[in-house]
């Protein structure tokens, strides 16, 4: 398989056979032979999964080279076989052997395909073989059975990362928030904690939780409780399950903490929770039945919020999340706009005053309705889909300073995007919450909805259930204020303000660049280094002013923050390192209760270029996360006034 297209056929193919786990067997080999292939049965494939060492695969005329981690699949051919080069050499692996029972020759040939690939991550491979290995060896029969339903988790974790990477091939490489969502929409169910989350995707939890933050505005295990509590939700009004199994269904062995849990974010207990929407439902069923129980809320019962339960390590704090109760607020601001709508359309043929409303106006208004109703296709992440040529009631998840900076308000946007403190007019301005809530968005009857890949996950029923809302459209986060507000002049038919824009941001880091080359030599280099309480973070330039510094200004990075975070994909460092990427100017931003961690590493901040010679500037984390136009363009007004500043 050389292509994702020829990758998804073979996954079709896969679905519609049936197949069976012949048996799998762990190899740790040092002086020992290789599994002998020769003897596969018609229609046995095998799957070898190279965990440690290096090994060779021969097919026919064809050898793959493979180095750990590394995924081998093999059909019928019987000319299959492994090699190893050194004998001396340490190697491990999994042999699983299976048999397939195809309703066509089509199935059984594509299914025969040979492929390798190197996995993006291996933990959750190897999890499973070793599960599976463990209950094949078992003498018990269920524990066979286990092993025979573990086998299709394992094929669809295998193919969904090679299709990723095949993928990655051709287009750009899968945002790994978005496909942490994926995972755990699909393992809510599991043990997940943020070490695990980090070990998949093969990098540190603060590095996971940073991405996670920047993204959706929630930190990965946030995100996760947000996932089973929605879930927990949908069992207890979809099913008489008692509250133990609700708990246990969605990932907690605790039933008196996940009712702890689940009141805290919902203001009621589970049996609350369902008694309500029990009663509203009898109230809808039954039009004689008194009103006032789906009009007044239940009152919520004190609570502690400083239980130490919910502290786990699994989940951390998790007092920023409320869930607002599932309503007919929506509905009912519908029913209401169209009754009103029905009442203008009547007095506007009927009414006196109607008629005499000046021709001028009515011309206007119509001109108006006519330039909202013109539509054209706009292509973007998901496909192509028709949206307004001047979008009027815009709902943006995640690019509130792209629209303001060309004169559009939108009608809501998220939690986290509203909390910007460089946009200080929000009036107007619904908080849709965090993740979004589809309800408060459709009473907002909006004509575009703007979104990222990952906010678009978070959403109860994802892009789709967005879509019927309105016109929707999933973009890039790309953190580049001139490309974003050139894409966003387009989706808002604001071409010619986006051409002004640009242009006078481009004028404005001109007239920048020329005022600090008097104080700034062309050998300096500069660096940025956020300093959290648990973690050290080196900038390069995409945000935290590397954009400005190192794009816009032209200033010359660290040698090692050019190699290892432009380069590279060197974001977290450890405390001894911290000397090589500090340049002749530093950036500082220190996180809120992260004094005691700034202390740890304020002497080698001293012996380095930027602090024996006092360049050392502070700057705000808070201000300098955003990297929206309107935040980037003070970002630079703060750059260029510490540098200048610093040489008088």
């Amino acid at each position: 398989m050389k292509s994702s297209t020829e990758c998804n056929a073979h996954i079709e193919h896969w679905s519609r056979s049936a197949v069976r786990l012949q048996c799998i067997r762990s190899y740790h080999a040092q002086h020992e032979a290789v599994p002998d292939l020769s003897e596969l049965e018609a229609h046995t494939g095998f799957f070898f999964i190279l965990t440690h060492g290096e090994i060779a695969v021969r097919v026919s005329d064809e050898t793959y080279q493979c180095r750990s981690p590394y995924i081998f699949h093999g059909g019928e051919d019987k000319n299959t076989s492994l090699e190893v080069r050194d004998l001396h050499q340490e190697w491990a692996g999994y042999l699983i052997l299976y048999t397939t029972s195809s309703a066509s020759s089509q199935d059984q040939e594509n299914l025969a395909l040979s492929y390798g690939f190197t996995p993006n991550a291996m933990l959750p491979i190897h999890e499973k073989c070793e599960a599976m290995e463990r209950h094949w060896n078992s003498k018990e029969v269920l524990d066979r059975l286990q092993a025979q339903s573990t086998f299709l988790p394992l094929v669809y974790e295998v193919l969904g990362q090679r299709l990723r990477t095949l993928v990655h091939k051709e287009s750009t490489k899968p945002n790994m928030v978005t496909e942490a969502i994926k995972y755990i929409q699909a393992n809510y169910r599991e043990s997940i904690t943020a070490e695990k989350l980090a070990a998949r995707y093969e990098c540190s939890t603060s590095y996971l939780s940073r991405l996670f933050r920047n993204q959706i505005g929630l930190g990965p295990i946030e995100y996760l409780i947000h996932e089973r509590v929605h879930r927990a939700k949908q069992l207890l009004l979809k099913s008489d399950a008692r509250i133990q199994d609700v708990a246990s269904k969605v990932g907690y062995a605790d039933v008196y903490y996940f009712s702890r849990l689940f009141k805290k974010h919902t203001g009621r207990s589970p049996m609350q929770f369902r008694a309500e929407h029990q009663q509203a439902a009898q109230v809808q069923n039954n039009p004689l039945r008194r009103l006032e129980s789906s009009i007044v809320s239940l009152p919520v019962a004190s609570h502690n919020e400083n239980e130490s339960y919910y502290q786990w390590s699994e989940e951390g704090d998790t007092s920023m999340f409320r869930f607002s109760r599932p309503a007919f607020g929506a509905m009912m601001v519908l029913c209401t706009s169209l009754i009103l709508s029905a009442c203008q359309a009547s007095n506007s043929t009927g009414g006196a005053a109607a008629a005499q409303e000046p021709t001028s106006q009515t011309a206007a208004t119509t001109a108006s309705d006519s330039t909202a109703a013109e539509t054209r296709m706009y292509k973007h992440l998901k496909g192509e889909t028709e949206i307004p040529v001047h979008p009027q009631r815009v709902v943006s998840f995640f690019h509130l300073g792209e629209l303001i900076a060309l004169g559009v308000k939108p009608v809501g946007t998220t939690t986290y995007v509203l909390e910007n403190p460089h946009i200080s007019d929000k009036t107007g301005i619904t908080d849709i919450g965090i993740p979004p809530d589809a309800e408060k968005i459709l009473s907002l009857q909006p004509d575009l909805i703007v979104t990222t890949p990952a906010l678009a996950e978070i959403v109860e029923g994802g892009y789709e259930a967005l879509s019927k809302i309105a016109p929707t459209i999933v973009i890039e986060q790309n953190n580049e204020p001139i490309k974003d507000i050139e894409m966003f002049g387009d989706i808002l038919g604001k071409q010619e303000e986006a051409k002004q824009w640009n242009e006078k941001f481009t004028a404005k880091i001109a007239a920048y660049k020329a005022k600090i080359s008097p104080y700034v030599r062309a050998d300096e280099t500069f660096s940025i280094l956020n300093v959290r309480p648990d973690a050290l973070f080196v900038y390069g330039d995409t945000n935290m002013g590397g954009n400005i510094i190192y794009k816009y200004l032209g200033l010359k990075p660290a040698a090692k923050v050019e190699s290892d975070v432009i380069h590279g994909e060197t974001w977290e460092v450890s405390t001894e390192v911290i000397p090589e990427f500090i340049g002749d100017r530093l950036f500082l931003a220190v996180n809120e209760g992260a004094e005691d961690k700034l202390k740890d590493i304020q002497k080698l901040i001293d012996a380095s270029p930027a602090g024996k010679t006092g360049h050392v500037y502070s700057i705000d984390f808070d201000q300098f996360l955003p990297s929206d136009p309107i935040a980037v363009e003070k970002q630079l007004d703060i750059i260029t006034d510490l540098i200048v500043g610093d040489a008088k």
